[in-house]
């Protein structure tokens, strides 16, 4: 029986990280199975194609790739990862879309790797790869803190908690089907699009994205854990926020979330809501970290006037 040749197109959506751009670019460049297309949506203040550095590097990056992969790029003043990568899709052409931080390194084969589970799995309507650098787990009081409060965990099975919150497969040795994708590495196929888009309403650093895209896709499609594509994220410091303002936005995140998602399919789960919002104030509090604390009161509150 003959397998389908599906094409693949990557999607980086970046801002401010040139140095982690061109890292990322290059391990693009070292796959075993080029991409059919790559588009880079950029909103950094002084887009990368300005920079020297980033022409010098384009030019042979663009030789290398030898004609096999078409190349556009984007500079867009919005800033926002949703809307990056719903301009991103609105470009793209290819069969399966893959969905990459500014800041991950592939290993060489891992295009390779997910393009045959996609090929010969045509049930599958999107996936992931493992991240190579996740911390070891460590059973202590805080892996307690996140089980008993329902609270986002690793080296999980992939679905969710009662109250939404994802149980990532980070960490897993074994392929799975999951109910989420992670952020960092996420591909779908591209019939996906016909019915959902990134939630623009995130904000720009977009926490919980993978979640609300795997959660409304998971609904009525099949989604997988593929450990054997395997990439690093680096988790870039470069152009990211104080941390109170990030952990109000996550707070934030995750109410409108389960509000929009979790609350409508049975209404009881908001004690589980309840349950959760209090175990991200003990984890803080455990943590002894002032600004945890201060963010999550911070966006608590306004989440209390909106309603």
């Amino acid at each position: 029986m003959s397998v389908k040749q599906l094409t693949s197109g990557v999607i980086i959506p970046t801002r401010n990280r040139l140095a982690d751009l061109v890292t990322c670019l290059e391990s693009i460049c070292r796959q075993t199975v080029l991409p059919d297309e790559l588009i880079i949506i950029d909103a950094s203040d002084l887009p990368v194609a300005e920079h020297e550095t980033y022409k010098q590097f384009y030019r042979n990056f663009v030789e290398r790739l030898g004609g096999v992969t078409r190349v556009q790029y984007v500079h867009t003043p919005i800033p926002g990862l949703p809307y990056q990568r719903n301009v991103a899709i609105s470009l793209a052409t290819t069969d399966i879309l893959y969905f990459f931080d500014d800041d991950v390194i592939l290993e060489p084969p891992y295009l390779a790797q997910m393009q045959k589970i996609f090929a010969i799995k045509p049930s599958y309507a999107g996936g992931m790869g493992a991240v190579t650098n996740i911390p070891p787990l460590k059973k202590n009081v805080f892996w307690g803190v996140k089980r008993v409060f329902g609270l986002q965990q690793i080296y999980q099975m992939g679905g969710f908690t009662w109250s939404g919150m994802p149980l990532h497969t980070y960490g897993q040795e074994t392929f799975k089907e999951v109910q989420v994708l992670g952020g960092c590495c996420m591909a779908f196929r591209a019939d996906v699009f016909k019915k959902h888009l990134f939630d623009e309403k995130l904000g720009r650093y977009a926490y919980m994205e993978d979640a609300d895209f795997s959660w409304r896709v998971s609904r009525d499609k099949k989604l997988f854990y593929n450990p054997h594509a395997r990439l690093a994220h680096m988790v870039s410091p470069q152009a990211r926020d104080r941390i109170v303002d990030t952990r109000a936005l996550y707070i934030k995140n995750y109410s409108y979330l389960f509000f929009k998602n979790v609350y409508k399919t049975r209404r009881i789960k908001i004690l589980a809501y309840g349950w959760t919002v209090i175990g991200l104030f003990i984890e803080a509090l455990l943590l002894r970290n002032g600004a945890y604390l201060k963010g999550y009161s911070k966006g608590l509150i306004h989440c209390l006037c909106r309603k």
